[in-house]
């Protein structure tokens, strides 16, 4: 699984949207900017990467995955390739000149360094550095730098912006720093933003790309994944119906025995269901010290108290779930039971609300305090 070709298994987990992209690097009709976006997970970055390499393939096919630019798009090292992600600043000032390692300081340049070597073996490999909250100006100059250096002989300059919708965070300075770069696209240049929050891209930059949309993966390629790491089948099947086409979920899931999971999950909706203050203000404290200390645990959490509403919701209309199929019939029975008029729809959707304030800085006592109290409201059907 983590043979240098795994990046060029685009087609393996996107079949139908490969099949797009695979006509527009055989075409040759190129467009300058191009915006991949769809779900947390399912493989837009492998994509993208893929676009690139076969944009540069010596062999001319779509991917030939042996020829010396396929193999160096493979491990992330084309002198054509640049690969912009969200950084953290450890200056409060910095001069438009400085370089970007030196701003991130030497601890996250060897962090970042490690991560693009494992991303080029790993398609699914998320390059997220501690505290990177924003897309740097910085990074977008000395982008602007290289792509109007020199003109290439073969190929294409591939530009990837992961999580471009940090583009637009704080002042949006480099949003509109890349918005230059769209508006005169250098010769033999394709820039590939790709994002899970297409919306908060400003409208001008959208306006300027070609839009190509992912849907979740099938839970059959998960499994496969999760068996190539030698999960064993069975319970590759449990984390694959949980993950909902969200690889990075499943492996997150995978990392923990089922029995653990189904405990935290059932802890969640006991605290969230019972309106107790004490519990309450306990649940409130110590999700708002986790969002700040360790953010993917507290989305993980509420990723579970959600699924535990979406399950009751499926046993409503006698779908079978794997929560049921791990013990939780009786529990999830009694709870369907217990409120018979929930809006379990509503209820989703609040706790989605909860988790996207994460991304917009809300201040989380008080977006969770609102969680609680409108999962209780919706529990009874107050509409």
């Amino acid at each position: 699984m983590a043979g240098e070709k795994m990046i060029f298994s685009a087609e393996k987990y996107q079949p139908d949207v490969w099949q797009r992209i695979a006509k527009i690097a055989v075409s040759k009709r190129v467009g300058s900017a191009y915006l991949f976006s769809g779900p947390e997970g399912v493989g837009k970055e492998a994509a993208a990467l893929a676009l690139g390499a076969a944009l540069n393939c010596r062999e001319n096919e779509t991917v030939c995955s042996t020829c010396s630019a396929c193999i160096r798009f493979a491990t992330l090292q084309h002198e054509h390739l640049h690969v912009v992600v969200p950084l953290p600043r450890k200056k409060d000032s910095i001069d438009k000149d400085t370089d970007v390692l030196t701003i991130i300081g030497k601890d996250n340049a060897a962090l970042l360094t490690d991560l693009l070597q494992k991303k080029g073996k790993d398609p699914f490999q998320k390059i997220k550095l501690p505290q990177a909250k924003r897309i740097l100006i910085n990074s977008i100059r000395e982008l602007r730098k290289k792509l109007y250096l020199k003109s290439v002989d073969y190929g294409y300059k591939t530009v990837l912006i992961f999580d471009a919708h940090f583009l637009s965070d704080g002042d949006g300075a480099s949003a509109n720093a890349l918005l230059k770069i769209l508006e005169e696209p250098p010769d033999k240049t394709i820039i590939i933003l790709v994002t899970d929050h297409k919306a908060m891209l400003l409208s001008t930059i959208q306006s300027r790309c070609q839009h190509i949309d992912f849907p979740p993966l099938e839970n059959n390629t998960i499994c496969a994944f999760l068996e190539e790491a030698r999960v064993p089948a069975t319970e590759s099947e449990f984390y694959a119906y949980l993950a909902d086409g969200n690889m990075h979920r499943a492996r997150f899931l995978s990392g923990r025995p089922i029995a653990d999971i189904l405990k935290l999950m059932k802890d969640q909706v006991e605290t969230v269901v019972n309106s107790n203050g004490h519990g309450w203000r306990s649940y409130i404290n110590n999700m708002s010290r986790m969002v700040r200390s360790d953010p993917d645990e507290f989305k993980f959490q509420l990723f579970l108290l959600q699924t535990w509403f979406q399950q009751a919701y499926r046993l409503r209309r006698n779908i079978a779930g794997p929560l049921a199929e791990n013990g939780f019939a009786e529990g999830l029975q009694l709870f369907t039971t217990s409120y018979p008029s929930a809006d379990l729809t509503a209820v989703n959707g609040v706790i989605e609300t909860t988790m996207g304030s994460v991304q917009k800085n809300y201040y989380m006592p008080l977006a969770l305090t609102n969680m609680l109290v409108d999962i209780q409201h919706y529990l009874q059907d107050k509409t």
